[in-house]
């Protein structure tokens, strides 16, 4: 006669197979996959079509291919006002191109900012945190602003 025992692990635990023998059943702790690293996880969203619009209801797995998917279009219209934002800056020499890294470590270099404070646009200086709508001069932010307020109200999803 043949008998069969069932083995249920406790919630939140697996049989350690590589531990276990068939006199002694050793349980682990499930290891939970980070959301990130699970490839079959749906993704759904909006992203940066190829001619510069966002496109929406995309539905798709948690693959390297769809990495660029933005959970809300807000989102995804920051990055694209972000992307035209570098561009201007390094491209419009009236700004005088981007805050480099060793002026970031400057602590004495004033450096005009434009941020979010709660609903609005603020202006401000900063001397040594870090911001993307940074500045040489006050005069160059000022123009900036008057001539892309669109762009910065969409890169600060306001």
């Amino acid at each position: 006669m043949e008998k069969e025992i069932k083995i249920t692990p406790p919630e939140g635990f697996e049989i350690d197979k590589e531990n276990s023998t068939f006199e002694c059943i050793k349980f682990k702790p499930i290891e939970k996959k980070r959301w990130r690293d699970n490839n079959d996880a749906q993704i759904d969203g909006y992203y940066i079509h190829y001619t510069g619009c966002i496109s929406d209801h995309f539905h798709g797995k948690n693959l390297q291919e769809n990495y660029g998917v933005f959970a809300t279009e807000k989102q995804a219209k920051s990055a694209l006002a972000m992307a035209r934002i570098s561009q201007i800056m390094a491209n419009d020499e009236r700004f005088g191109g981007a805050v480099t890294d060793e002026e970031w470590k400057d602590r004495e270099i004033e450096k005009p900012v434009i941020m979010r404070e709660k609903d609005c646009i603020f202006k401000y200086s900063c001397y040594t945190f870090y911001h993307f709508l940074a500045f040489h001069t006050a005069e160059q932010r000022e123009l900036f602003l008057q001539e892309n307020e669109d762009l910065v109200r969409d890169y600060l999803m306001l």
